[in-house]
């Protein structure tokens, strides 16, 4: 199993010095949030990560295509490529928070595709075709610059998208959580949109992502997790209910009603509605006695990395346990 860390920066030095941390402690790859104007911006933070460690793959989860035009995001990774030479990984969404925050909307499924195949294009040498017009002679436009290809990984939950994930991309990294029979049901929709562009599902990485947290202290280590886990859980179910096993129904649209996406994000549920059933399907929390347990259960399910996010408040303490107390003994 590898283990990826996900999370967010406000500043440099902070990213800088977990990644080479989480480097030292084994993890595969660190992935930074690309939330415009809470956060130091992603690219500039990968590339001083990049000269500053050697091995450790360095992504975005996600960036948008909102404020970030598929040529600049294929052109910056090919650049960052170069720097890390062959570390990058693009993480890829519709838009979210970020995107509300600054009064504008997520890029449609449609459009989402196509910028998809515009990227992935440009980066396997393809290039892309511009009509001609008033000020352009057209034609096929080359990307010339960094090094190429660089891996395309799109967050993806409900079935359209896991459908755009399986024609287009190289990796999922899959917002329903760790729940084998959900990544059964995510496995169908990805290999429904591999079949029709003629690829296998053998191709492409998934990545189940969630939250963590590991104590000695198993009930507290779920207590913390509790309220940091409801934006990931939320997110998932505004795109789909039908992953959820009728006997939770209710308590997952209870969940839904009482969730304020106005407030800071570990204040916008209050914990006691977060039930058992969504604390055991999109966190990984306990000791690491308990923690190797589930990991090993997704191993043999057939997943090679996951994709981890300590609480912000917490997050050193719970990456180095991790490291020292779940990597080095899974």
């Amino acid at each position: 199993m590898n283990f990826c860390l996900h999370g967010s920066a406000r500043t440099v030095r902070e990213a800088v010095e977990r990644a080479k941390r989480a480097e030292e402690l084994g993890f595969e790859a660190i992935f930074f949030a690309d939330s415009q104007m809470g956060n130091v911006d992603p690219y500039q933070v990968m590339a001083m990560c990049a000269v500053q460690t050697k091995k450790i793959r360095l992504g975005t989860a996600v960036t948008n295509m909102v404020y970030r035009d598929p040529t600049i995001t294929a052109n910056s990774f090919a650049t960052l490529n170069e720097i890390s030479q062959g570390r990058a990984v693009i993480g890829l969404g519709t838009g979210d928070g970020p995107v509300y925050t600054l009064g504008r909307t997520a890029t449609k499924l449609v459009d989402f595709e196509k910028g998809l195949r515009t990227i992935r294009d440009l980066l396997h040498d393809r290039g892309i075709d511009v009509p001609e017009g008033k000020e352009r002679a057209g034609g096929n436009v080359q990307l010339k610059v960094g090094k190429r290809p660089v891996p395309i990984y799109i967050s993806a939950e409900g079935p359209k998208t896991l459908l755009v994930a399986g024609r287009t991309c190289d990796g999922v990294i899959l917002g329903t959580g760790f729940d084998k029979q959900v990544t059964d049901w995510a496995r169908q929709r990805i290999n429904e949109g591999a079949t029709d562009a003629g690829r296998r599902l053998e191709e492409i990485d998934i990545m189940p992502a969630g939250m963590i947290v590991v104590d000695d202290d198993g009930d507290l280590a779920r207590r913390r997790v509790r309220s940091r886990m409801a934006n990931r859980a939320h997110h998932n179910f505004r795109f789909t209910m039908e992953t959820v096993p009728e006997g939770e129904a209710a308590d997952v649209k209870r969940f839904m009603d009482n969730f304020d996406i106005s407030k800071p994000i570990e204040e916008r549920i209050n914990p006691d509605f977060v039930t058992d059933y969504l604390l055991e399907r999109f966190t990984i929390a306990g000791t690491p006695e308990e923690c190797i347990v589930k990991v090993r259960r997704l191993e043999s399910d057939g997943i090679k990395r996951i994709l981890l996010t300590p609480p912000n408040t917490i997050y050193d303490q719970v990456m180095d346990v991790w490291g020292k107390r779940v990597i080095e003994k899974s």
